[in-house]
């Protein structure tokens, strides 16, 4: 697992990732599938600025169609303000491939997720794993 801002900070469980790829990610029927945990290739760092050195690595990333979606595991986190300047970031960037920003929400992260997306200009779809 490479850290980038956040994946660290949240201490993203492995068994969360694997989950969101089993039950979210190969059932949609993505490919070129690459995952921030063992056995996959890392996702491409995003640089947040020309000007500085602060990168994101989504938690996973995927295409459908020639379409590329992002996926983050939607859960709470003391940093809110990265937690969004993350989450708007690859919002845009899918936006831009044609694809989808989909945060994966387990069990008890739902109500924050989505007070998040109504306090700030995310478009993202929200899946329960």
């Amino acid at each position: 697992m490479e850290n980038g801002i956040l994946t660290e900070g949240q201490q993203k469980d492995a068994d969360l990732i694997e989950k969101l790829l089993e039950k979210i990610v190969k059932k949609k029927g993505f490919e070129n599938i690459c995952a921030n945990a063992e056995g996959y290739e890392t996702p491409a760092k995003i640089r947040r600025g020309k000007d500085t050195e602060e990168f994101f690595i989504p938690d996973v990333t995927g295409e459908v169609n020639g379409r590329k979606s992002y996926f983050e595991l939607g859960m709470k986190t003391g940093d809110e303000r990265q937690l969004v300047t993350k989450w708007r970031l690859l919002s845009t960037i899918a936006q831009l491939k044609h694809g989808k920003l989909y945060l994966a929400v387990p069990r008890g992260h739902m109500a924050f997720t989505n007070r998040i997306l109504n306090d700030y200009p995310i478009n993202a779809e929200v899946v329960k794993i």
